[in-house]
């Protein structure tokens, strides 16, 4: 994954909610890429599932989310990268990156 792909990736889950209400092709490959990593992770890491849900979609600190999921630094860190390399893969199927 190239440093573009990295930055493109954090932004659609950052963005997550504004790219759910757009209505144009483009959004809607990563809205099925952001979706499927969500299940993904659902179904395999509460974890990266908890990261998804109050990092990306409640928007809320680094801390908080570490405190919330009870977890390091590290750990943190460890799973957004896995979160934002599983989004390029999806993203990648979907043509958007």
């Amino acid at each position: 994954m190239t440093t573009e792909d990295r930055r493109r990736c954090r932004a659609a889950l950052w963005n997550w909610k504004i790219i759910e209400r757009q209505n144009d092709p483009e959004h809607a490959c990563w809205m099925e890429a952001l979706h499927r990593t969500a299940a993904y992770y659902e179904r395999r890491d509460p974890i990266r599932a908890g990261i998804i849900e109050e990092r990306y979609r409640r928007h809320r600190t680094e801390e908080q989310v570490i405190d919330h999921l009870h977890i390091g630094r590290t750990t943190y860190q460890k799973a957004n990268t896995d979160l934002l390399s599983t989004l390029a893969v999806y993203a990648a199927r979907e043509g958007v990156l």
